[in-house]
């Protein structure tokens, strides 16, 4: 004859007492470890702007749209990285101006 089966399954097997809903945990602005890339375009685009060039300036650019993408906690890292985009952008603009600026200038005279 054919095993029969006597257990049966009948419902969820947890406790429901047991059961905690999740709560997420609030994030402290000071227990953030440093976003790199945010850190890397503040610093790449302070190089761009004193030194008016433009690949520091569009490192920086890149490393702050990159940092922008990849924020885990946006409520907190904004500020970050907000002040990076504008370091950058202000750096591609001082290098790019300057270029503007001589290209309406006229010839040297030897």
């Amino acid at each position: 004859m054919a095993a029969v089966w006597k257990h049966t399954i009948q419902g969820d097997p947890r406790r429901e007492d047991l059961v905690q809903p999740y709560k997420r945990v609030p994030v402290k602005e000071e227990d953030q470890d440093p976003d790199f890339r945010a850190l890397a375009s503040l610093g790449l685009g302070m190089a761009g702007l004193f030194t008016k060039n433009q690949y520091f300036s569009w490192g920086a650019l890149f490393s702050a749209v990159s940092a922008l993408c990849c924020m885990e906690h946006p409520e907190v890292n904004m500020k970050q990285a907000t002040t990076a985009l504008m370091f950058s952008l202000s750096g591609l603009a001082s290098s790019y101006i300057r270029i503007y600026q001589m290209r309406g200038a006229p010839p040297k005279a030897e």
